[in-house]
């Protein structure tokens, strides 16, 4: 079984987690996904323990986006935007093995919407 996550503070409130699992129950995929709510100071220390603990991967949501950088391997993009939103505990490519690579896709989504509405 596979582990994901939310990790921001507050994330009570957050329909991300019934949304995956809905996900995961309708493709037949055996994973679970979890929240995160660390203290806001904590967050590099809260993406280590999420990476000991066997977590595939992480969505960053506020107030970790740009905390989080400094924890992970940022991909060129994430790096140049100063925030990420996606974290990846799986095997490195390229760049820093020891640390889990992290991504930005929000820009992609703001770049497609105002491509779609002019």
């Amino acid at each position: 079984m596979q582990v994901y996550g939310l990790i921001g503070n507050p994330v009570g409130h957050s329909l991300s987690p019934p949304m995956h699992e809905a996900g995961y129950g309708t493709l037949g995929i055996d994973a679970r996904y979890v929240t995160f709510e660390p203290a806001p100071d904590d967050a590099a220390a809260a993406i280590e323990g999420a990476g000991a603990l066997g977590v595939a991967g992480l969505n960053v949501t506020v107030p970790f986006k740009q905390d989080v950088l400094a924890a992970v391997d940022p991909a060129p993009l994430a790096e140049r935007i100063g925030a990420v939103n996606t974290v990846d505990f799986g095997p490195i490519a390229d760049g820093d093995a020891d640390r889990p690579s992290g991504h930005n896709t929000d820009a992609a989504g703001v770049k497609r919407a105002f491509s779609h509405h002019g």
